[in-house]
């Protein structure tokens, strides 16, 4: 090839780049079309259901039978269920196009009216508008050209909080913002052409998607600093002297909680909260209020007191049937329960430091 072809060649690759920018179909008419033009592209995700909080991999499959120089793709999904959050995206480049055919790809999470074909609501539906355009090598165009299909591209979402049911994640159809160009020749710029609907028919099939039912458990309520330990099955992050847990934790999945308080009205630490389902105790949590160790709901020198004790051997605490009182009364983090912690609870008693119910740990007031 010449260097006159070659320039064009470049020439061409940043046509398509501004053409992307711009949301508009290139207008190269050199070649003709040659042999079957269909393109059919697969959506798929990585998972069929998932819980709210998690992210599912969506993987675009792509069949041709020509040089495709460029493809774009708008890529709707239910917006009640879904979020495409920009930092989540992770648009990435998967199969032939990882290993053999190189170009720019981008994945923009976007809202833009001009994205979404007639029909089709920005306030019902989200969007990730995909595109690729293939680089020059040598001379050589990158072209996408593969019969049988593969996968190429693939991007993240997000379940959304409190999101239930089902949804799609799919390519509409009726969206003008796909490219018709191709090249005989993916070493002659001269063989670029524009194809038509007529010549390239292009199918999609959907993805379909179901949120997972939340499985019987207890939850924190949104905002209210509440920690579900589940390794440990411990709850903390609550305040003390506290007679009802309802502001900080809650039913998920159709269960109901059972709270035992650990003293009278009291729910300090070694409260028990009970998960119950089809009147069966699924699981059981322990309350930790940091810094009480009695149960009472209260940080005082009587839990000081408990302490020194502790590390003087006038009391034991089981490091299994103990385990949530050790865990509250090592408020330094240190994995020892002595007179460093009893001077955190006299300092809190008399106001000098504050106690983080979330992380344990004491703060200057």
């Amino acid at each position: 090839m010449n260097l006159k072809s070659i320039k064009k060649l470049a020439a061409f690759s940043t046509a398509l780049l501004m053409a992307i920018v711009c949301l508009s179909v290139g207008a190269f008419a050199a070649g003709v079309p040659n042999g079957n033009e269909a393109m059919h592209v697969t959506v798929k995700t990585d998972v069929s259901s998932a819980n709210p909080g998690d992210f599912v991999t969506v993987t675009l499959n792509v069949s041709n039978n020509y040089n495709a120089t460029s493809m774009r793709f708008p890529v709707l999904f239910d917006s009640d269920v879904f979020e495409a959050l920009q930092a989540d995206l992770n648009v990435q480049k998967a199969g032939v196009m990882l290993t053999e055919v190189f170009g720019t790809l981008s994945g923009v999470a976007t809202a833009n009216p001009a994205v979404f074909p007639a029909g089709y609501s920005p306030s019902d539906y989200g969007a990730v508008l995909i595109q690729w355009v293939g680089s020059v090598d040598v001379g050589t165009f990158s072209c996408y050209n593969q019969p049988a299909g593969s996968d190429c591209i693939t991007f993240r979402l997000k379940v959304k909080a409190g999101a239930s049911g089902s949804a799609s994640v799919f390519i509409p159809p009726e969206s003008t913002l796909f490219y018709y160009q191709a090249m005989n020749n993916p070493s002659d710029a001269n063989t670029i052409y524009t194809m038509t609907s007529s010549t390239c028919a292009m199918t999609f099939t959907p993805a379909q998607f179901t949120v997972a039912a939340a499985a019987p458990g207890v939850a924190a309520v949104a905002g209210s600093g509440a920690v579900i330990y589940n390794t440990r099955s411990f709850i903390y992050g609550i305040a003390d002297a506290l007679t009802s847990l309802d502001a900080y934790i809650q039913p998920v999945g159709g269960a109901t909680l059972q709270v035992v308080k650990s003293s009278g009205a009291s729910c300090g630490t070694g409260t028990l909260v009970r998960v119950v389902y089809n009147a069966a105790t699924v699981a059981t949590y322990t309350v930790v209020l940091f810094g009480d160790l009695n149960g009472d709901a209260n940080i005082d020198s009587s839990d000081a007191g408990l302490c020194v004790d502790y590390e003087n051997f006038m009391m034991n605490y089981d490091p299994v049937t103990d385990a949530h009182i050790l865990f509250a009364a090592d408020l330094n983090g240190d994995g020892n329960v002595d007179s460093a912690d009893a001077g955190i609870i006299i300092d809190f008693e008399n106001f000098f430091v504050g106690i983080n119910q979330t992380t344990g740990r004491p703060f200057i007031l």
